[in-house]
């Protein structure tokens, strides 16, 4: 588990679970989908099959009504003398009860209230046949409901039952025929196998195999996505190790990288940022190493004069007309290890400036003090010193007065370190009151700062000259952007425009607007 922002903890369990609860919901989505697919297919079938047999009782009765009107002749059921039938127009109807239209909507009766069979598709029945004594009675529905459906169609004009029986939709609808005592009886069934089989074939199996696909593409792309988080996690691993050697691969960090496509712009944001933070902690590590090597070289060159001169004044070696020269010597050593862990605990705490302190001052006139106060040093190199300086009124700065001083000190002074002999120096000053800030620019005609080492120069304790040749700790740029940073403003680093050396950009506070 790893902590959050807030303090508390997220499971890896938790996210388990709730991918697989979404996964197995999904799943249970699906099976319904299939479920109600089919129940859809079921009553349509059962639809399909009532409205058939509803539409071939309806037409039957009313064409039989017609043509029987039309031949002016009663459609009716009378004994002859010797007791045989002598169903009037019964070739008339068996015409119609046998023909294509009719026969093919299933098994066709013309019945009266009794559920005697008079006539039915393909041969008549004689005088004892009826609906409860014929075995093969419309597909089991029973001789009571046969009958209900007549008593219902003889107020009703047509009524139907469907039902459903050893894997058979079944269904009867019976029309009465207008101005007689007969009802027309159409049954029907389909067997529920073609159905199935159809369902199978064009919704199940390709749902199956859709799923499987899906499964089979989210598992890919779900483990093509997790390789960047692997690679990521295995890199830092390897960091907390030790290993700043190590970088996240160019497929999960660099955005011009398409050899992994399923990696997100995110994803390559954070390899990115991985690689930034493990080069600049092995610069650290680098710069952490030179410090210590440079920390002890500077106090133990100072510390061993120190201890050569004390110990040679106790044995004697040094005479006592001597010692005071000596003893001046130790003072200027133990300055100088002073001054070092003086800096080092400064540099710590100036990012936070004093409120009590904070006042408003004149940037120009704070330029022309340091630049007078620094001429001992110009003219030592013969060093010339250009000033634009803007003349306007909002050139008023606020905050802590001496430790800005400081920065535009530091940066005056790094720029005739480096400048040559007979070189310029250009100070420019100007207001940007939208942003409510000064900007300052230091220019130098030295050799400039290498654009690899220009982001890199304020960080603590790195010199941009790795000999040590030049003097100081590597603090003095590190304490101005802290200093800056304290009062919310920016330093960078560019190429001179004009002298062609390096050119330091950076920003003092205006007044806030109450003091105004």
């Amino acid at each position: 588990m790893a902590p959050r922002a807030d303090g508390k903890r997220v499971s890896a369990g938790f996210a388990v679970f709730l991918i697989s609860f979404l996964v197995l919901t999904t799943l249970i989505v699906f099976a319904v989908l299939l479920f109600l697919s089919y129940e859809n297919m079921y009553n349509s079938l059962i639809l399909n099959v009532k409205t058939g047999t509803d539409r071939a009782a309806t037409d039957l009765s009313s064409d039989i009504n017609t043509i029987t009107s039309l031949q002016s002749v009663p459609f009716e059921y009378t004994l002859n003398d010797d007791g045989t039938d002598n169903f009037k127009n019964s070739r008339i109807v068996d015409k119609f009860v046998n023909s294509q239209t009719y026969s093919s909507s299933g098994s066709l009766y013309i019945t009266d209230k009794t559920g005697r069979i008079y006539c039915r598709n393909n041969f008549v029945l004689d005088s004892s046949d009826n609906i409860a004594t014929t075995d093969d009675a419309p597909y089991m529905i029973t001789q009571k409901e046969v009958l209900d459906l007549i008593e219902r169609a003889s107020s009703a004009g047509r009524q139907s039952i469907s039902s459903t029986n050893t894997g058979r939709v079944i269904s009867i609808s019976c029309a009465s025929i207008t101005g007689t005592d007969y009802f027309v009886l159409v049954s029907n069934s389909e067997g529920t196998e073609r159905t199935k089989a159809e369902y199978i074939k064009v919704i199940l199996i390709p749902a199956l195999v859709a799923m499987i696909i899906a499964i089979v593409l989210y598992a890919v792309f779900v483990y093509f996505s997790l390789m960047p988080i692997k690679d990521i996690s295995q890199a830092i691993s390897k960091v907390a190790e030790g290993d700043y050697s190590v970088r996240v691969s160019p497929r999960y960090s660099d955005a011009n990288d398409y050899t992994t496509l399923s990696v997100s712009s995110e994803f390559t944001e954070m390899g990115s940022t991985v690689n930034k933070m493990i080069e600049s902690l092995e610069n650290q590590e680098h710069d952490r190493e030179m410090f210590i090597s440079s920390i002890a070289h500077d106090i133990r060159t100072p510390l061993t004069s120190i201890n050569g001169f004390v110990t040679a004044m106790l044995d004697g070696t040094i005479p006592e007309d001597k010692q005071d020269h000596y003893l001046e010597l130790i003072k200027q050593q133990t300055d100088r290890i002073r001054t070092l862990v003086t800096q080092m605990t400064e540099a710590s705490s100036l990012s936070h400036p004093d409120p009590d302190m904070m006042e408003e001052f004149n940037i120009n006139d704070m330029i022309n003090d340091i630049v007078d106060n620094l001429e001992a040093q110009l003219t030592d190199k013969q060093i010339k010193v250009i000033k634009s300086l803007d003349p306007g009124p909002g050139i008023t700065a606020y905050g802590e007065a001496q430790q800005l001083c400081r920065v535009i000190i530091n940066i005056i002074t790094n720029a005739i370190k480096f400048t040559p002999q007979n070189g310029e120096i250009k100070i420019s000053t100007e207001t940007n009151p939208k942003a409510r800030k000064i900007i300052i620019s230091v220019e130098d005609s030295g050799a400039g700062v290498e654009e690899s080492k220009r982001q890199r120069i304020f960080e603590s304790f790195y010199q941009a000259d790795a000999s040590r040749k030049s003097e100081g700790f590597g603090l003095g740029l590190y304490i101005c952007k802290q200093i800056l940073a304290g009062h919310g403003q920016t330093i960078i680093c560019d190429e001179g425009r004009e002298l062609g050396g390096a050119r330091f950009v950076f920003s003092f506070p205006y007044p806030p607007e109450d003091r105004e």
